[in-house]
């Protein structure tokens, strides 16, 4: 479900690039600092821009350099690290490991089972870590499988779920800020929920798949105002924080980059249908055997 909170890197000067980079290697290497060579695989730009978003509301201590890893093994390559790098590694491994039992649950997905086995003793440390956010996770992932087994479940039911567990995440110090947090979460995750399920929709039609949207008489345009009015609630929280640092990378984020999977599928789909209109129209102007 996650692959959708990355940056619009046309939007970002070269300074902004390397230091975008620069904080995904950082919980690459927490990632294998912490859970092995493995764990890596759960590395997603969403939790970076989560390590972002919190190091620029509450400015801790930075650490940066060069290093090399098993990605690069050759050049060095800059990496930014603090204290919220680790606690997005441990709720990169947690997700994963919960996404993985999902793909098992629903799909008997053999890769799938193989990873959550990969990173079970991973997780196990992550929980250690990090209680409060697993607890939030485990729970917050059964109560979502539940809405999507309930054929009577509102469409609404597991996007909600899923917007209040990423306000959980994104409220993780107890203090003046965390109330905005989880609402900027809060309404973030209900945008990535229909998100997905906007860009899986005719997929699960065909597959029977569970999709909130797979049901309901939508026009695209509806969807996308529907999907504009989550992420303009998530933006308006934004706002309200106190940010200076990485300001303009992070817009770029929540006001560009969260809409890149849809455009480029809306225009695949655009260009699919210039071609079958194409050939429509040749196959209309040329003469058929009865015509010669």
């Amino acid at each position: 479900m996650f692959g959708y909170v990355a940056a619009n890197l046309h939007d970002l000067d070269e300074a902004e690039r390397q230091r975008y980079r620069a904080a995904y290697c950082g919980l690459c290497h927490a990632l294998g600092q912490h859970y092995g060579q493995a764990s890596r695989f759960a590395l997603t730009y969403d939790l970076a821009f989560l390590v972002l978003l919190l190091g620029s509301l509450y400015e801790p201590p930075e650490e940066t350099g060069l290093k090399r890893c098993a990605p690069h093994p050759v050049k060095p390559h800059p990496y930014l690290r603090t204290r919220y790098t680790d606690y997005a590694a441990d709720l990169s491994v947690a997700l994963a490991y919960h996404k993985c039992q999902d793909d098992w649950s629903d799909d008997r997905s053999l890769p799938a089972r193989a990873y959550a086995s990969a990173l079970s003793g991973a997780y196990r440390a992550a929980k250690e870590r990090q209680p409060r956010a697993c607890a939030a996770i485990e729970d917050g992932l059964a109560a979502i499988a539940a809405i999507e087994r309930d054929p009577a479940s509102p469409p609404d039911a597991a996007a909600n779920r899923f917007g209040a567990l990423l306000g959980q995440l994104f409220a993780c110090e107890d203090d003046m800020w965390a109330p905005t947090l989880r609402e900027m979460g809060d309404q973030l995750g209900r945008f990535i929920y229909f998100m997905d399920a906007a860009c899986d929709v005719q997929r699960d039609r065909r597959t029977g798949s569970y999709n909130p949207l797979a049901t309901l008489d939508l026009s695209e345009q509806d969807i996308g105002e529907m999907l504009q009015l989550f992420a303009a609630r998530a933006t308006r929280q934004f706002e309200k924080l106190p940010l200076e640092q990485d300001l303009h990378l992070l817009r770029s984020v929540l006001y560009s980059g969260i809409w890149q999977k849809r455009a480029a599928q809306q225009a695949k789909e655009a260009k699919k249908q210039a071609r079958r209109t194409r050939k429509d129209d040749r196959a209309a102007a040329s003469p058929t055997k009865k015509d010669a």
